[in-house]
């Protein structure tokens, strides 16, 4: 008996002792490779609403279990994912760009976003400050306007809009922590409703281990069982952009409500007129690489019935909107080339490009960072 107790001892002992030399093979080795590292979102609450990121800090951001879209991302002096750290006092004329996921731009390299580029065409004229993070909606994109308000001033405004923006606006359909979402009162007006975020302790120290960051954000384990059919190609009719192509009126009514929340809180959020506001919408992807049938199908779901809807509202109000469709269609029948990875349905550079180029030409910013006296721009 006392034999047969002590082989079962010993051999759960072996097992753990193998296990536990497995795991801790596992972290060494993946720190000699480029896991994503994560950006640390910090708290928000009522005594810090502004979401942000652990500031001054340099990670690595890779994508699936093979570490695809290898790329360097800082979060500078304020949070926010950027090469440059922003200045509370600087004078010199400011370009904000809010967005989500899109603008954050992790998988992009800071020179070929459309912050990057536009930065560096203006050295020396003025200033380009992003404010981003995935996962946030119109409501989320009023908080960082009035944060670039108080803090920095900005004298122009882009809010970069995609697909899933309008229902990640809306408390009764997201809540993931950290963002402000809109929630509907009975006058037909809005309160405004905040998922808080405090990281745990044990998230705080897992976030240090390269073994529970590479099964997180690059394998996404968490996540192994739920299927994710979105993006799949141009031939794939459940979805256009990143929504389903067809919604319910009910839900086309709340995505409506959010917009009109959205465009009548903007002035005051921003502080700066209608004409210093601009709205950049993105096209149709995948399907402007296939044919007509595909194109046609696109423009009669919801991302095409609310962005024509949005863009005219915007323009009714005097505010600048870029419609990227064309821009995309006409570049890429001259070359063929795609604006998004291979592997993710994010832009790449040529998708940044096309947005910084449309920016450059526009009334607003040329106004705004007029060249200066005998200078080309």
């Amino acid at each position: 008996m006392a034999s047969a107790l002590k082989t079962a001892i010993f051999g759960i002992i072996s097992v753990a002792i193998a296990i536990v030399g497995t795991l801790v093979t596992a972290e060494l080795l993946l720190r000699f490779l480029p896991y994503s590292e994560g950006l640390r979102a910090q708290e928000v609450a009522a005594r810090q609403p502004v979401f942000r990121f652990a500031s001054n800090r340099t990670s690595t951001y890779s994508d699936g279990w093979n570490f695809n879209l290898v790329n360097r991302v800082r979060v500078n002096n304020d949070g926010f994912v950027n090469d440059r750290d922003y200045d509370a006092a600087a004078k010199s004329p400011l370009l904000a760009i809010v967005g989500d996921s899109y603008i954050e731009a992790v998988m992009v390299p800071y020179r070929e976003t459309v912050q990057g580029r536009l930065a560096s065409a203006l050295e020396g004229r003025g200033r380009v400050y992003s404010f981003a993070a995935s996962g946030a909606g119109l409501s989320q994109y009023l908080i960082w306007a009035r944060h670039a308000r108080d803090t920095y001033r900005p004298s122009l405004f882009l809010f970069n809009i995609i697909p899933n923006d309008f229902a990640e606006s809306l408390h009764k359909l997201e809540h993931s922590p950290g963002f402000w979402r809109f929630e509907a009162r009975s006058d037909g007006g809005a309160d405004w409703r905040l998922t808080e975020y405090r990281p745990s302790l044990l998230r705080r120290v897992m976030r240090n281990s390269a073994l529970v960051m590479y099964l997180t954000q690059n394998v996404r384990a968490h996540t192994a069982l739920r299927l994710n059919f979105q993006n799949l190609g141009a031939d794939d009719r459940r979805w256009v952009g990143n929504i389903e192509a067809t919604t319910p009126e009910d839900r086309l009514a709340d995505f409506r409500w959010a917009v009109d929340r959205f465009l009548e809180h903007l002035p005051a959020y921003s502080g700066v007129p209608a004409e210093r506001i601009m709205l950049s919408f993105d096209g149709f992807r995948p399907q402007i690489y296939g044919g007509p049938e595909e194109l046609h199908f696109a423009m009669r779901s919801t991302w095409a019935t609310m962005r024509s809807e949005m863009m005219n509202k915007a323009t009714a109000l005097g505010m600048t909107v870029i419609d990227l469709d064309p821009l995309q269609r006409e570049r890429f029948a001259l070359d063929r080339q795609r604006f998004e990875f291979p592997t993710d349905s994010h832009w790449n550079g040529r998708g940044h490009e096309i947005l910084a180029d449309a920016m450059r030409a526009s009334t607003p910013f040329r106004a705004v960072f007029a060249p200066a006296e005998g200078q080309v721009q």
